[in-house]
């Protein structure tokens, strides 16, 4: 649909992979902290993932996923707690140690606040198995192959295999029982969500033309449609439009007065109040992050 492809495309999500390498002996890595949607893939070997009171086996292949950067630990000890992040690395381009663990990992970093409510939708932990089938599961293993080629740090390649990464696993682990993901896969809803992604610069969409495109009544629609993603149609309208001024400021630098007129505001305060209640922080801010580049 083109209006998910829009919505994810205006978060700007970037992957990180900022460790690749093997670890031999006892350790204990915890990467938590980070405020950003974590990953692990174990590249080599086997370990126990720590996680919410739970110890989970990984092995070769495996990889997990925390959207919500929750604490965590993995280590080569079931049963004992070595202190994390002591031990260092070997690259993976070193002889292979044979009793020793591979890991990739890395996280998704974004410059946008609706992030936060897109992670809301997603498990806590998602675990991906060697046996598993499907797009995530190549991909990984791509990411598996290139690891072991590549240095210790970082390449761009395993950047990009991670940037897909991450629009399979919103793809396929997002609950679409509710929220906007729901209503874009809904019969009668789904109309009206592509004519709010897909207006214009300046355009000011009615309650009725949106009702209009779903083929129901105003009060009908809008009973829908708060049912379903949780939120009326017109503070979605503007939470939609406030996500396009945030890419505007954050990236083209323009004018907190150009942004109000691209959103069909007529003065620019009125746009400003709006923007910081549903982004959380003001035009001039979103703006800060270009000026400082």
């Amino acid at each position: 649909m083109n209006a998910i492809n829009q919505l994810l495309d205006s978060l700007k999500i970037e992957a990180n992979v900022h460790h690749n390498g093997q670890y031999c002996g006892n350790w204990a890595v915890d990467t938590s902290g980070t405020r950003q949607m974590t990953f692990h893939v174990v590249s080599r070997g086997k370990c126990f993932f720590k996680f919410d009171g739970e110890a989970i086996e990984l092995n070769e292949g495996d990889a997990v996923f925390m959207p919500s950067d929750a604490k965590h630990c993995i280590t080569n000890l079931l049963n004992s707690h070595p202190a994390v992040n002591q031990v260092e690395a070997l690259p993976m381009t070193h002889s292979l140690e044979e009793e020793s663990t591979g890991l990739v990992c890395g996280n998704f970093a974004h410059q946008h606040p609706i992030f936060e409510k897109l992670v809301t939708q997603m498990p806590k932990l998602i675990v991906v198995r060697h046996s598993d089938q499907g797009a995530t599961r190549r991909i990984i293993d791509l990411i598996l192959e290139e690891s072991q080629t590549s240095g210790q740090h970082t390449n761009v390649l395993l950047n990009r295999l991670a940037d897909c990464l991450f629009y399979l696993l919103v793809r396929d682990s997002l609950d679409t029982a509710t929220g906007v993901f729901a209503a874009l896969s809904h019969p009668q809803l789904c109309a009206a969500m592509e004519l709010i992604h897909q207006q214009s610069s300046g355009q000011r969409l009615s309650l009725d033309e949106l009702a209009s495109a779903a083929a129901l009544s105003r009060s009908a629609f809008s009973s829908l449609f708060k049912e379903v993603v949780e939120q009326s149609p017109m503070d979605y309208l503007t939470q939609w439009r406030m996500t396009q001024a945030y890419r505007w400021l954050a990236d083209e630098g323009i004018t907190t007065l150009d942004a109000a007129l691209r959103c069909g505001y007529e003065n620019e305060s009125s746009f400003s109040k709006a923007f910081k209640r549903v982004m959380g922080v003001g035009p001039g801010q979103a703006r800060a992050r270009t000026e400082a580049e």
